[in-house]
C-alpha cells in the first residue's frame, strides 16, 4: 500500500511541476519596433509636408505651377507609400499573432486533456484506496516518526490534487482568453486586409495620376515652357533658402554663443567624401533636361544608383534644411561650415532633422525619384555662399 501511495505522489508531483509552468503566450516581437520606427517615418515625413506648406505661406509665395503640382502629387505618393509599409508590418503582426494563439489554444487543449487523465487516474485511485487506506497506513506505522512520515505524505497528496485542480481551471480559463483573442485578431486582420487593399489602390491611381500629368507636361508646349520656366527659377530658390537659412543661423548663433560648440565642421582645405557610389549621368553645367528636353543649366551632378541606397553626409555639419522643395522633391541641405553647404535632391526618404549634428558618412536618406526625374538617382550639389559649384572640384577623387 505504500509503494502505491509513493508512486501517486510522485507523478503528482512530476505532472504538477510540468503543467504548471505557464509558456509565454507573447514574447515582445522585434516586428513591434519595426513598425514603430515606421510610423516615426511616417509622422516626420507629414511633419515635412506641413512645414513645407507652413513656409511657402510665410514666404508669400503662391504654390500654383506645374512643379507645383508634380510636388503636390509626389507628397501624395510618399505619404500613401509609407502608410502601406505600415499596414504591411501590422498585417504581418495580426497575422504572425493568430499563429502563436492557434499554437496556444491546441497546447493548451492538450494540457487539458493530458491533466483530465491524470485526474481521472486519481478519482479512481481514492476511491479504491481512500478514506480507510490512509487510516491503515497511519495505523500500520511501527513508530511516531514513520505515523508522522506518512501523514506528511499523505497531506502532499492532497496539496498536489488541488495543485492539479487549481491548474486545471487556470489552463482552461486561458484557453478561452485565447480562443477570444484570436477572433478578435481575425476580425483586426480582415479589417486590415481592407485598409491595405484601399491603401494599394489609392497609390495605383495617384501614380497614374502623376504619370498622366508628367505626360501631358511633356505634350503640351505651354506646360512644357511653363514648367521650364519654373524649375529654373526653382534653381534661385534653393539659392535663396540657402542664404535664408545662413542668415538665420548667424542670428541663432549670435544669442546663443554656445550653439556653434555643438557641431563639427570641415577643416580648411579638406575635402567632401562621396554621398554614394554610382556612375555619374549628368554633370555640372549646361545640359539637354532629361524630362522637359530644354537645354538649360545643371547645378550640380547626377549619381546613379538604385531606389533605397542610403545617402551619406559628404561631411561633418549641421543640417540646415530636411524637407520639400518644388522641382527637387525631397532634399537634405548640410552647412559644412564657412558658408559651404552640401545639397541631397530627390531623395526617397529622410533620416535626420533640421538642427541635427552630422557626421562624414552618416546616413541621412535614401535615393529616390521625388520631384522632376525620370528615374531613381541622387542629384547632389555643392553651394559657397549660396552660388552652385562644381561638385567635382570638392569631391575626393
Amino acid at each position: 500500500m505504500r509503494g502505491k501511495v509513493r508512486k501517486i505522489i510522485a507523478a503528482a508531483g512530476v505532472l504538477t511541476m510540468v503543467l504548471l509552468a505557464e509558456p509565454s503566450l507573447f514574447a515582445a516581437p522585434a516586428i513591434d519596433s519595426r513598425i514603430a520606427a515606421e510610423e516615426a517615418r511616417m509622422r516626420r515625413l507629414e511633419q515635412q509636408i506641413a512645414e513645407h506648406e507652413k513656409r511657402v505661406k510665410l514666404m508669400g509665395q503662391k504654390e500654383k505651377g506645374v512643379l507645383s503640382e508634380i510636388n503636390t502629387l509626389d507628397q501624395k505618393k510618399k505619404v500613401t507609400e509609407q502608410r502601406i509599409r505600415v499596414l504591411e508590418l501590422k498585417h504581418e503582426k495580426v497575422a504572425d499573432t493568430i499563429e502563436s494563439l492557434r499554437a496556444e489554444v491546441k497546447s493548451a487543449e492538450r494540457e487539458l486533456s493530458e491533466m483530465k487523465s491524470v485526474l481521472e487516474d486519481r478519482l479512481v485511485d481514492i476511491y479504491k484506496y481512500g478514506g480507510v487506506a490512509e487510516f491503515n497506513l497511519l495505523l500500520s506505522a511501527s513508530t511516531a516518526h514513520e505515523a508522522m512520515e506518512t501523514a506528511f505524505l499523505l497531506n502532499r497528496i492532497a496539496v498536489q490534487d488541488q495543485a492539479m485542480i487549481d491548474s486545471m481551471l487556470e489552463k482552461k480559463d486561458r484557453l478561452v482568453k485565447s480562443a477570444a483573442a484570436m477572433e478578435q485578431q481575425q476580425k483586426e486582420l480582415a479589417a486590415n486586409r481592407a485598409n491595405l487593399s484601399k491603401a494599394r489602390s489609392t497609390y495605383k491611381t495617384q501614380l497614374s495620376e502623376s504619370n498622366t500629368f508628367l505626360g501631358k507636361v511633356r505634350k503640351e508646349k505651354t506646360l512644357h515652357e511653363q514648367a521650364v520656366k519654373e524649375l529654373q527659377e526653382s534653381q534661385k530658390e534653393i539659392q535663396r533658402t540657402v542664404l535664408a537659412l545662413m542668415k538665420r543661423k548667424r542670428e541663432e548663433e549670435s544669442k546663443d554663443t554656445s550653439r556653434s560648440t555643438r557641431y563639427t565642421y570641415l577643416p580648411s582645405g579638406g575635402q567632401l567624401s562621396w554621398p554614394v557610389q554610382g556612375q555619374i549621368s549628368s554633370s555640372f553645367g549646361m545640359r539637354v533636361h532629361p524630362t522637359f528636353r530644354t537645354k538649360m543649366m545643371h547645378t550640380g551632378i547626377d549619381i546613379r544608383a538604385s531606389r533605397g541606397t542610403p545617402v551619406k553626409a559628404a561631411g561633418p555639419g549641421e543640417v540646415l534644411y530636411a524637407g520639400w522643395l518644388r522641382g527637387y522633391g525631397q532634399i537634405v541641405i548640410i552647412d559644412h561650415g564657412k558658408n559651404l553647404s552640401s545639397v541631397y535632391a530627390h531623395l526617397s526618404s529622410i533620416s535626420v532633422g533640421e538642427g541635427s549634428a552630422v557626421q562624414k558618412g552618416q546616413t541621412i536618406g535614401s535615393v529616390g525619384s521625388t520631384g522632376t526625374t525620370t528615374g531613381a538617382h541622387l542629384h547632389f550639389e555643392v553651394r559657397v555662399d549660396g552660388d552652385a559649384r562644381d561638385p567635382m572640384k570638392y569631391l575626393r577623387r
